[in-house]
């Protein structure tokens, strides 16, 4: 189970900041995560080694967390839906639940 927490972790954090990796670094990490590749399938696709494509997973998610410790975007994308999902779930106004639900539409 825990697996499956680091893997949405991982893919929640990867969709915030892809953008700020190296391209080969983002491909990568959509590889192993988006699409489930396994480090060896990576490998052979790319022509590179097992260990060299572990290398760059690793580089990647360090430079994700980096980006999160200093940002907290993830953090506070939680948070709001939350919030959110407070207010749905307190309000009796159908045009609040609805304007919450937008708020939610666009943060995911």
């Amino acid at each position: 189970m825990e697996d499956i927490i680091k893997t949405v972790r991982y893919n929640d954090l990867l969709s915030l900041y892809q953008e700020l990796l190296t391209p080969t670094q983002k491909e990568i990490l959509i590889d192993y995560f988006a699409y489930d590749l396994s480090l060896g399938e990576i490998a052979s696709n790319r022509k590179v080694s097992r260990s060299a494509i572990e290398d760059a997973i690793n580089k990647g998610l360090g430079k994700l967390e980096g980006f999160e410790s200093h940002l907290h975007l993830l953090e506070k994308k939680q948070e709001i839906l939350k919030n959110t999902a407070d207010i749905k779930q307190k309000a009796a106004d159908s045009d609040v639940k609805a304007l919450a639900e937008n708020i939610e539409r666009i943060i995911k």
